[in-house]
């Protein structure tokens, strides 16, 4: 999980809430619980009493805290952690809600059942060709519609209800590249983290349950959603540009 200032009072409810069900099902030896906080951020004159409570708050919930030097906003949800711990499957999760009960009881068996997909909560989108260009569509179905099936074209929402990425899932540099991808897409880590997924060949999988979190009462205008909405499709042929493989990977894949 990552957090930025105006989400810093939610996000304590959110963890605690996964700690809750660390606890409850006994998950204390599968799952270790990490928050990521931007330096730039914790550090500020304005912020650093918000964030030195959080902080504390999360230590005395057995809460892993890393601070990342910078802010690569919403990429620190998975990167920080995956470069620390690069062996290890990630369950990135969002700050703005309360996972259902029995929702990472639930992750973690749909993992031991098939360790080599990525796994999903939500899609709210697809991912489509429309000649070399690539487009998202926002989708209107039921969230939950492919629940335990393998998605071709679902784009997973990082934030929701999670996904989970199983170890060595990326290994291409050019991931971690942290120059590239806040210039090329600086406000959707999802969307980078699908595009090298796709490169790699991985298989996606929505989650067999539980996916459907309740909201928390962060600020509205808080969500990146609503910077990204009219981007995706500009991010992705941006991302396809700059690496020319993602395009051959969707390609490929749709003439199967």
């Amino acid at each position: 999980m990552t957090t930025w200032p105006p989400r810093f009072y939610v996000a304590y409810e959110a963890m605690a809430a996964i700690v809750e069900q660390v606890k409850e099902d006994n998950l204390q030896d599968r799952v270790h619980c990490v928050i990521v906080l931007s330096e730039e951020e914790a550090c500020a004159t304005e912020t650093r009493r918000a964030a030195c409570h959080l902080m504390c708050q999360m230590y005395e919930m057995g809460v892993e805290v890393i601070l990342d030097q910078g802010n690569i906003m919403s990429h620190k949800k998975l990167m920080p952690t995956l470069e620390k711990y690069p062996n290890n499957p990630i369950l990135v999760v969002d700050d703005d809600n309360t996972q259902w009960p029995g929702w990472l009881k639930t992750f973690v068996s749909d993992h031991d059942k098939h360790p080599n997909d990525i796994i999903y909560g939500q899609s709210l989108s697809h991912v489509e060709l429309q000649g070399d260009r690539i487009v998202e569509v926002r989708d209107q179905s039921i969230p939950f519609e492919n629940a335990g099936k393998v998605t071709v074209n679902m784009k997973p929402a990082n934030g929701s209800a999670g996904t989970l990425y199983p170890a060595k899932t990326f290994t291409d540099p050019r991931f971690f590249d942290r120059e590239l991808f806040m210039r090329i897409s600086p406000t959707s880590d999802e969307t980078w983290q699908w595009a090298f997924a796709k490169i790699a060949g991985k298989t996606f999988r929505q989650m067999s349950g539980n996916n459907m979190p309740m909201m928390l009462g962060a600020p509205p205008d808080s969500a990146l959603w609503h910077i990204n909405k009219d981007k995706y499709t500009d991010i992705h042929n941006a991302i396809a540009a700059e690496i020319p493989e993602y395009l051959e990977a969707l390609k490929k894949e749709a003439a199967q």
